[in-house]
């Protein structure tokens, strides 16, 4: 995954990569007189994880045609549909209070209005692919927030007032005879009284909703500004501006400690296992059974796991996971993935995620045959199926619900057929193919014999428990990444820009040497204690720390969401939530207990191997 970088790259990008990005190749020069088209896209909330089209809401002004440009895999998975509108921007030319439309909300349009203000809905426009925002004063000089509120809410008074008049601040630099648009700002005000009242914002009277039927007035402003302080190369910077780098390089170092503090334990455990009297000769071997600990188990260590077949099939998968989100991360950390090319990372994800089945059915097959199978197709077809099948079966299921509330976030059903045909056209034959050949290829050889029959295993101390060593296996993998989970998760639900990919490959490579030196501390205790099943506890130490992600995942729904409380958002943004955190901690477990297992499955080859007979 993002640990697969290597760690100059990481320590490099550290500093820099949390705002860095290639701009779009092309791009548009405006003269005076041109066109400029403004796109609609979508209203969400950073409290309602629950998004809507533009157009599905009850009090905006639709066009007679509506355009809509093609939209990217990434774009429609994530919820946008982009269409033309009515608001009409020339370059160079400012307008005042220009009439897009007038409308009379009945009742019920006038009180889904009020709640849609209630829950902070924002809207998202598009100006030559840079989204309106909210404006606001950092410390590094202005911020943007993409989208800006439809309304306010005033809860001593228990009233909501909507925004129909919008000023647009187009920020422009000049080039050569023409303009290139570097910044778009949106101030919404809400008015009373029309047209006539727009000329004096400052005096006008508010437009209060829900409470019953009410005249709106959409009207706009363009005003066309120079901004010399920006150039197009740097146009996403201040949607990208980040004031809490201190913070990251804190957890970091805090993080780092942690993980000295495992290496130091690590180290002193192969210490003693790799030193001269850890080896085994005949004489020790015939004396083992008066021992006790990890020398004990030679016999038994290297026993095929239970349902192999199903474990096989779940590390191919997460190998897969992990190539994939290496690939993704490096492409963002190198500035590949443009903030202009919306929904590209969820697009290129997809698609490396299918042109690496090959690589799960290689690991599969080869882990499949080393353990003993032998039907190579049927161990290929479960790992192109039980992982993909179940992530896409809970999303049908969940898509009901979404439609059901006609959310934007519901997957269109040409999105769901695409989905299926690249699976069954493009992932599906490359993990065939890699289970083929890994199934092939001659399997690992291991270093002790197996007994025939197994030993029993001993009563486990409290702390080799299941729940209790999940939980001490998982704390401090979770230390190591809870800072830069809670930027993850507001970028998820908030919809916030996430661009630190250099503290996320750092942070990444810490937790994989957190997770692979706790797994190998966990295993090395459960032998010493007589459990020669280690094969799938090394797989669950490596994935507990998401039983930690979940529980913050729900504490950050808990003080940072208001799906699901009364009168807020109801059973749908709250099923999404949790259906989507379910999802998302289903592969941060399979890919850290991937690593678990493979970290163990190496220092246990390693031990026994420094003892196998001379």
């Amino acid at each position: 995954m993002r640990w697969a970088l290597a760690a100059g790259l990481a320590l490099s990008a550290g500093a820099g990569a949390s705002a860095f990005y290639i701009p779009s190749l092309s791009a548009a020069t405006f003269r005076a007189g041109d066109a400029v088209p403004l796109f609609v896209n979508r209203a969400f909330s950073e409290h309602v994880p629950l998004p809507f089209a533009y157009y599905d809401l009850p009090f905006v002004c639709r066009p007679q045609t509506i355009r809509r440009p093609w939209l990217n895999l990434g774009e429609v998975l994530r919820g946008d549909r982009i269409a033309s509108s009515d608001y009409r921007l020339v370059a160079g030319r400012n307008s005042t209070c220009q009439v897009l439309c007038t409308a009379t909300l009945a009742a019920a349009a006038s009180r889904e209005a009020r709640q849609l203000v209630e829950q902070d809905y924002l809207v998202e426009w598009i100006v030559d692919k840079l989204p309106a925002a909210t404006v606001y004063t950092a410390p590094g000089g202005l911020s943007y927030k993409p989208g800006f509120r439809i309304g306010s809410f005033d809860a001593g008074a228990d009233r909501a007032y909507l925004n129909n008049h919008v000023s647009l601040h187009v920020l422009y630099e000049r080039h050569g005879d023409g303009q290139r648009i570097v910044g778009v700002e949106a101030y919404p005000h809400s008015v009373a009284g029309g047209a006539a009242a727009c000329a004096d914002l400052a005096r006008a009277d508010k437009l209060a909703v829900g409470e019953g039927e009410v005249r709106v007035t959409h009207t706009y402003s363009v005003s066309w500004i120079e901004e010399p302080a920006v150039t197009w190369r740097h146009r996403w910077d201040r949607y990208l501006r980040t004031d809490n780098a201190p913070v990251h390089w804190y957890a970091i170092f805090n993080s780092a400690i942690i993980v000295l503090l495992l290496s130091g334990v690590l180290a002193v455990i192969l210490r003693r296992m790799l030193s001269g009297d850890a080896e085994l000769d005949e004489e020790a071997l015939g004396e083992i059974e008066e021992t006790s600990g990890w020398k004990l188990l030679h016999g038994d260590v290297f026993r095929p796991p239970e349902l192999g077949g199903l474990l096989a099939p779940l590390l191919g998968t997460t190998v897969q996971v992990m190539y994939t989100a290496a690939a993704t991360v490096a492409l963002g950390t190198t500035g590949v993935l443009s903030p202009s090319h919306r929904g590209g990372l969820l697009t290129t994800g997809l698609v490396l995620f299918m042109l690496t089945g090959c690589v799960a059915g290689y690991y599969s097959g080869h882990l499949y045959r080393t353990w003993g199978g032998g039907n190579w197709f049927k161990n290929a077809a479960m790992t192109a199926v039980v992982a993909p099948v179940a992530a896409l079966a809970t999303e049908l299921t969940l898509n009901v619900f979404l439609w059901f509330r006609a959310s934007s976030a519901a997957m269109p059903f040409g999105t769901i057929v695409l989905m299926v045909v690249l699976w069954l056209a493009v992932e599906l034959p490359l993990t065939l193919l890699g289970g083929w050949v890994g199934f092939r290829r001659r399997p690992y050889s291991e270093p002790m014999r197996t007994n025939p029959i197994p030993r029993p295993v001993p009563p486990q101390p409290r702390y080799l428990r299941p729940v209790a060593s999940v939980l001490a296996a998982g704390a401090l993998p979770f230390g190591v990444v809870f800072v830069e989970l809670f930027y993850v998760l507001k970028s998820i639900w908030q919809d916030a820009f996430y661009y630190q990919y250099g503290f996320m490959v750092i942070t990444g490579l810490l937790l994989a040497l957190a997770v692979c030196e706790t797994t190998v501390v966990m295993v090395w205790l459960a032998l010493n204690a007589g459990q020669h099943r280690w094969w799938w506890r090394s797989f669950v130490y490596g994935a507990s720390s998401a039983a930690y992600i979940f529980a913050y995942s729900v504490f950050f729904y808990a003080t940072r969401l208001r799906a699901g409380m009364p009168g807020t958002a109801g059973f749908v943004p709250t099923l999404t939530f949790f259906v989507h955190t379910l999802l998302i901690t289903a592969a941060y477990a399979l890919c850290t207990g991937s690593m678990g297992f493979f970290a163990a499955y190496f220092f246990v080859r390693r031990i026994y191997g420094t003892a196998k007979l001379s």
